[in-house]
């Protein structure tokens, strides 16, 4: 049972609950994490979190393009 949603909007509108999710890449520095998830539906999406101003966390849910170059990395 998830008690506190975890729920963010993506860039294009999407609203989408994070702890239903599976986190793929981890990447963090003491300024920022960038993280891929993986969301139930099969779609990724790249969370980008500012530790100094978390009014400019983005998260951009990836098209299949794009998904292909990360593999490709």
């Amino acid at each position: 049972m998830i008690l506190h949603p975890e729920m963010v909007t993506t860039t294009c509108g999407r609203t989408l609950n994070l702890n239903q999710s599976e986190v793929v890449i981890e990447r963090s520095n003491s300024l920022f994490s960038y993280n891929i998830h993986r969301l139930p539906t099969g779609e990724y999406m790249i969370a980008e979190r500012f530790y100094a101003n978390p009014f400019n966390n983005r998260y951009i849910l990836l098209n299949d393009e794009q998904i292909e170059m990360l593999k490709h990395l």
